[in-house]
């Protein structure tokens, strides 16, 4: 199998402590050699821009003179990046042995793939936080396996969407799709690209055998524009995807809550219970 030229992207705001781990973690991780580290520094503070300059002569670090945010600084990376795959990354991840491998080879093995994520566990809490993302009811994007102590079986799964708190992607792919949509301002921009990806006819795959850990949103307002994210999203694709939420959900909801019966709502309960019974006939 080929081993492609990656280009690993990552957008840095702040939080040096954070941002030091996760390269010494994808350094013990990946032979960089033959690959590229690209760096946006969205205008972070005085002790974190000293740091990525002192790193210019060994990666490509750009600096956004003002705070761009996500969609914006990972567009920025991809325009200058010349790898045949595109891996964003955020800057609060701890790499394990071994996750990258399966990612690559599941891109040159598996059909019609846009992009494929992993499996990250809550550095906190040692549980999964994500496993893919699945749709509810209303045609909104919630974490799959979330909370649970064990991973999914088998090696993959297909899922409607994935985070890109880690995610590969051909760079050609990317480029079609015109990278991530910049109306969003940190957050939901992975989950409109992967959407957009299967309107195109792209699948979105999750790998069981790649495993990482995740400091669940630790930058400083991370959730500052949640709202107008998710007002954003349910204008342009909600209606699209209740469908998509009507297959997903209760088989999900009745998943999360089987072994916390107590915390079901018994109205939610029996109607993920009549939609799964619905369906079998």
């Amino acid at each position: 199998m080929s081993q492609p030229r990656i280009s690993f992207i990552v957008a840095v705001r702040n939080c040096l402590e954070l941002t030091q781990a996760t390269l010494r973690s994808l350094e013990a991780t990946v032979d960089l050699a033959g690959h590229e580290l690209i760096i946006v520094d969205d205008a972070s503070d005085s002790e974190t821009e000293r740091f990525l300059n002192s790193l210019a002569d060994r990666f490509v670090v750009l600096r956004n003179d003002r705070n761009l945010g996500f969609a914006k600084s990972n567009n920025r990376a991809a325009q200058r990046a010349t790898g045949d795959y595109l891996l964003l990354i955020n800057n609060d991840l701890e790499f394990l042995p071994g996750w990258l491998e399966p990612m690559l080879e599941m891109s040159q093995t598996l059909p019609k793939v846009g992009a494929i994520g992993n499996i990250q566990m809550n550095y906190r809490t040692g549980l999964v936080d994500h496993a893919g993302i699945f749709f509810n009811l209303e045609g909104m994007p919630t974490h799959a396996w979330k909370t649970r102590g064990r991973i999914p079986k088998g090696d993959w799964k297909e899922r409607n969407a994935a985070t890109a708190a880690c995610l590969l992607i051909k760079r050609s792919v990317f480029e079609k799709m015109n990278g991530f949509d910049e109306g969003y301002e940190n957050g939901m921009e992975d989950v409109d690209l992967c959407v957009r990806l299967r309107q195109e006819g792209f699948r979105i795959y999750v790998s069981h055998k790649s495993v990482i850990r995740h400091h669940i949103s630790s930058s400083p307002g991370r959730h500052i524009h949640n709202d107008a994210n998710s007002n954003r999203f349910r204008t342009l694709h909600s209606r699209n995807m209740i469908e998509a939420g009507r297959r997903e959900w209760p088989r999900e909801y009745l998943h999360r809550y089987g072994r916390y019966w107590w915390r079901m709502e018994p109205t939610l309960f029996f109607k993920a219970l009549t939609m799964l019974l619905f369906k079998r006939r």
